[in-house]
């Protein structure tokens, strides 16, 4: 073979190596996303007041959207992004602005070290309600922030060791709602053992600080610290059903609320269970101190903004569930029960309790993969004791909402 021969061959070769290097780039999922939603939402009672003082509403969320998911290496970078504005048909004084953000890396190193650092925050229009003190009619914006820090010895070893670090603040915008303002920090340290590749137990020690900064009469700070022994379990049964569990020994203490005080067991369990290829369905039930269970039990069955809750205890049953009746077309259901064992922060103390009943259903349908378009009816229905009623703590109230949504994203 002559050398005019052989560099046409290997220029051929280059161009074929080239041209199939090409076409796996360009199979390679796009790392980021942009989009665009629309939802129209009617609310039959906008201030959840009682029976007499109801007020009915249009709102409109318009919001875009901006996310990555990019592997770099053993590395992963992610975020998620959206802005949005509300606004209100007969309530324009509610007009807001808002939006949320989680963003993160999950790192590894050497395949013995491992874990995650994100940031998360939201800010929204904050819940309404006559028992809270404020006058339902003023906008007041509420905003939500996480900060975690979770690194972790080994994922495949029988034993390792895992440590973190959790900021959280939850502020408001309105003077009248700063008792309900909070801040704590969280440390924790444990041991992770895996007896089998179904099961993983653990054993956790964890240390808040945290502070009330408004809580008290005189707009006094209420400090508290929070000690906390973790048993945890995390269970594959089978490929179809997983059980997550923690049970914990707490002791809360208050420098100034001393009705808040908690000591006892706390703790949560999770049943993920998908007995078709088709039906995924998830139990919860919490049973915590009301500043945790606004961020635990706040994050699922899609709801808006976390029950406002300061209560010393609560529990809480949610149940999320989605089926896929086609391809395209998906249903959805939620369900929670929240129960608030409530005080005030006044001398004496006033003491009572509300039970909240929120359902919901809806339809998803993905007629394009970058199209969704989707209607939910949803019904809470809350019923405060006689002596929450009497301290001024809860009331009682029932609301529907009817809500469709539309929702664009580039894959």
């Amino acid at each position: 073979m002559d050398s005019q021969t052989t560099l046409r061959s290997r220029f051929t070769l280059t161009c074929i190596a080239a041209l199939v290097s090409g076409a796996a780039i360009a199979q390679e999922p796009n790392p980021y996303y942009l989009g665009a939603s629309q939802s129209v939402a009617r609310e039959s009672n906008l201030f959840r007041g009682v029976a007499g003082v109801t007020a009915s509403d249009t709102v409109s969320v318009t919001s875009l959207l901006a996310g990555l998911d990019q592997p770099i290496g053993r590395q992963r970078l992610f975020a998620d992004l959206a802005l949005r504005a509300g606004r209100f048909s007969d309530n324009s004084q509610l007009n807001y602005t808002g939006g949320s953000l989680l963003a993160g890396a999950d790192w590894e190193a050497a395949e013995s070290l491992s874990g995650r650092l994100s940031f998360a925050t939201d800010r929204t229009l904050a819940p309404t309600g006559l028992d809270l003190g404020l006058t339902p009619t003023e906008r007041n914006m509420q905003t939500t922030q996480e900060f975690a820090l979770r690194g972790q010895s080994s994922r495949v070893a029988q034993f390792s060791v895992e440590a973190a670090y959790i900021h959280r603040a939850l502020d408001y915008t309105l003077a009248a709602a700063n008792d309900l303002q909070f801040s704590q920090d969280t440390g924790s340290v444990g041991l992770r053992y895996r007896p089998s590749g179904g099961l993983t137990l653990g054993l956790t020690v964890r240390r808040t600080d945290g502070t009330y900064p408004n809580a008290a009469p005189g707009d006094q700070a209420d400090d508290f610290k929070r000690d906390d022994v973790d048993l945890s379990a995390l269970w594959v049964a089978t490929g179809a059903s997983t059980i997550t569990a923690r049970l914990s020994r707490t002791r809360e203490k208050h420098g100034v609320l001393r009705e808040r005080d908690v000591s006892g067991n706390t703790g949560a369990i999770s049943w993920n269970l998908k007995p078709t290829g088709k039906l995924n369905l998830t139990l919860d039930y919490i049973r915590d101190t009301g500043a945790e269970s606004t961020f635990i039990g706040g994050a699922g069955g899609g709801t808006t903004t976390p029950v406002v809750n300061s209560s010393p205890r609560a529990t809480t049953w949610q149940l999320r569930g989605d089926y896929e009746i086609t391809a395209k077309l998906q249903a959805l259901v939620f369900v929670r029960r929240l129960q608030r064992d409530l005080v005030n922060n006044v001398t004496p103390p006033g003491t009572g309790e509300d039970t909240l009943l929120e359902t919901r259903l809806g339809l998803n349908w993905t007629p394009l993969r970058s199209v969704l378009v989707g209607c939910s009816v949803g019904r809470e229905e809350r019923d405060a004791s006689q002596s929450a009623l009497a301290n001024v703590l809860s009331s009682s109230y029932s609301a529907t909402t009817v809500r469709c949504l539309a929702q664009f994203r580039t894959q």
